[in-house]
């Protein structure tokens, strides 16, 4: 009988051990997901890391789309076109500006963020106005976008947002102190 009761005591050990690893595991197991924005929206695969090189970002819808997805319209003859929403592409910096407005007025976070991007490097004919990004950038990770909230993290860690700031205190999720 002793022989059986240690081993049900050592089998309750090593359960509890398990139970007391488990959690820990999950943790370190979880999160590991990839984000939405990583997904092609037409055929829904993952688009291949890194993700710039494999994919192609149209300002007139505000969608990446992978490089298997431009293949096949443009074999289907759809040469000129948006593979997601079929508006004629342009390479007239006013006109790419012209369509980031018309998303960024309906409060589109993705366009809001690439907006601030455009400030930020001072692209599309705009002048480079980091304030100004930080701010188009706050405003897109209120919304939800996680390349706001990467830009204002990045801003935040090198020191080019004070930590004083609503925006510095954005990046990290914080209120101002």
């Amino acid at each position: 009988m002793s022989d059986a009761s240690a081993q049900s005591a050592q089998a309750a050990v090593e359960s509890a051990d398990q139970a007391a690893r488990s959690p820990h595991q999950r943790l370190m197991a979880s999160g590991h997901e990839r984000p939405e924005g990583d997904r092609c929206p037409i055929c829904f695969d993952l688009i291949e890391l890194p993700v710039g090189p494999h994919s192609k970002f149209n300002v007139c819808c505000m969608k990446r789309v992978c490089d298997g997805c431009i293949l096949a319209a443009y074999r289907r003859g759809m040469n000129g076109l948006c593979e997601f929403c079929r508006t004629p592409f342009t390479n007239d910096n006013a006109s790419k500006l012209a369509m980031i407005q018309k998303r960024v007025s309906k409060g589109d976070a993705e366009a809001i963020s690439h907006l601030g991007d455009k400030n930020y490097n001072g692209e599309l004919g705009l002048t480079k106005d980091v304030s100004r990004a930080i701010e188009l950038w706050t405003e897109a990770a209120e919304l939800g976008s996680l390349d706001a909230h990467y830009q204002l993290g990045l801003m935040y860690c090198t020191a080019r947002v004070s930590r004083k700031t609503n925006q510095g205190a954005s990046a990290i999720g914080s209120r101002p102190q």
